[in-house]
């Protein structure tokens, strides 16, 4: 657990001192938001029911952005050999860049989410739900992104590669994760809704078990 943590901790550390890589997502994914909010036109009900799908989508792009982030670094720096070295198993470095890929995923989630409730109309009021949603759907999507990112690691043209592996895995994800937003955004009740999050719960705990057993032979290999 310590490793995970301080491997997390150090990511971060790098990643808000550079801060060029972060702000540049954030950036460009204020631009997407504000020209899909032109291109849905000025109504509150279109955009209004257009908010889930672009929250997610931005997301989406989000977090292929940042996915190469986990390993960049490592590859720079030439580090990425010195955490082979390291006795034991190697399913901590798994868990300390699917850390670190959450808590950027999170940070940018909620500035998303902000953006969007604020040009699209969407409705905060059950923001318990929204942060449960964001939580459940940042992990299953970090769990596949940190696994093809370390997968991929070594590869020249990652950048290309990473989205086309990524995109068709956590296709489920997205779309319970849209799907449980349009719900809260309806207000519908918990009850009739939750199926949503016992999905991408599923769908989570399947990823995270398998990507982690199969990480350290594909690292290593």
């Amino acid at each position: 657990m310590r490793r995970i943590f301080w491997l997390a901790w150090r990511d971060l550390t790098l990643e808000l001192r550079g801060r060029a890589g972060l702000l540049a997502v954030v950036f460009f994914l204020t631009v997407m938001l504000l020209i899909l909010g032109l291109a849905f036109g000025p109504y509150p009900q279109d955009l209004r029911k257009a908010a889930p799908g672009v929250l997610w989508v931005a997301l989406a792009f989000a977090g292929s952005l940042l996915a190469g982030r986990a390993f960049g670094l490592e590859v720079e720096d030439n580090t990425l050999d010195d955490l082979l070295l390291t006795p034991g198993g190697k399913e901590w470095i798994y868990f300390g860049k699917l850390l670190f890929q959450m808590i950027l995923l999170l940070l940018v989630g909620l500035i998303l989410v902000v953006f969007t409730a604020g040009l699209f109309y969407l409705p905060l009021l059950a923001w318990p739900g929204f942060l449960l949603t964001l939580l459940l759907g940042t992990l299953g999507y970090a769990s596949v992104s940190t696994f093809y990112a370390g997968m991929l690691a070594r590869l020249r043209g990652r950048e290309v590669l990473l989205p086309l592996l990524l995109f068709p895995i956590v296709v489920p994800v997205v779309l319970s994760s849209v799907q449980a937003t349009i719900a809260l955004a309806q207000g519908v009740p918990v009850a009739e809704m939750r199926h949503w999050w016992q999905l991408l719960l599923v769908f989570d705990v399947i990823y995270v078990t398998v990507c982690s057993l199969i990480f350290p032979w594909v690292l290593e290999g």
